[in-house]
């Protein structure tokens, strides 16, 4: 996958996927040929266009695996990395359609119009996607509640695997001091001591006056999940 240049994010409030301009080669054979698996952390990419074989969209990271009441399995990232109905490609290989996202508003410097605004979305598996699990190093155990003091990790495509600490909680979004990149977008929040999903890569966030972003804010993957109706996935 191709990833161009991008300028980082210019404030508490910029998001990190929509200034990513991702171009990911789809085989011509791809609907013959989805991808084979999707896990968290797994790069992501919500299609705006097709340029004969080569996908042009938004580059961000699986957060989390959900799943309907009828067991059926979706991947839940964040709300801003695409709209509803667009396709989604994983490590370049197609995996489904976007069917649900909380569809913030962003100005035209990228920053959220209500900087609360909830910030999850989900995507529907391709039926022939023969594998959604936690992988890797993301492999949450349930659902948690972040608290002051936490330490935590997170997964990003951009970013790799980064820990930190939950500096505060409030109004949905979990601010840490992990820092982020333009693709980590979505990207899983976890408590590094029970492995607890706590959050959804956000945006970078700019703390105690610093000149320029020092950390990030998470959205609460447990009012995404209660929005969208969906269960975690353990691992």
């Amino acid at each position: 996958m191709r990833r161009t240049h991008a300028p980082r994010a210019r404030s508490a409030a910029a998001s990190l996927a929509v200034a990513a301009a991702v171009a990911a080669l789809v085989p011509a054979a791809a609907q013959a040929e989805p991808v084979a698996s999707v896990t968290p952390g797994s790069s992501v990419l919500t299609v705006s266009k097709m340029v004969g074989n080569v996908a042009d969209g938004r580059g961000c990271t699986v957060g989390f695996i959900g799943q309907r009441s009828d067991g059926s399995r979706v991947g839940v990232y964040a709300g801003h990395c695409g709209a509803q109905g667009q396709q989604v490609v994983v490590d370049g290989r197609i995996a489904g359609v976007n069917i649900a996202s909380s569809a913030p508003r962003l100005t035209s410097s990228d920053t959220f119009v209500v900087p609360n605004a909830p910030d999850w979305g989900v995507f529907e598996l391709d039926p022939r996607v023969a594998r959604a699990t936690p992988g890797g190093k993301i492999r949450p155990t349930s659902v948690g509640v972040a608290k002051a003091g936490d330490p935590v990790c997170s997964q990003g495509v951009s970013s790799g695997w980064r820990c930190g600490k939950v500096i505060s909680v409030d109004n949905g979004y979990i601010a840490t001091t992990i820092p982020v990149q333009v693709g980590d977008s979505g990207g899983p929040l976890v408590r590094s001591t029970d492995n607890a999903a706590l959050g959804l890569a956000s945006r970078a966030a700019t703390f105690n006056g610093a000149a320029k972003p020092n950390g990030s804010l998470f959205y609460d993957v447990s009012a995404a999940l209660n929005a969208a109706g969906l269960a975690l996935v353990v691992g």
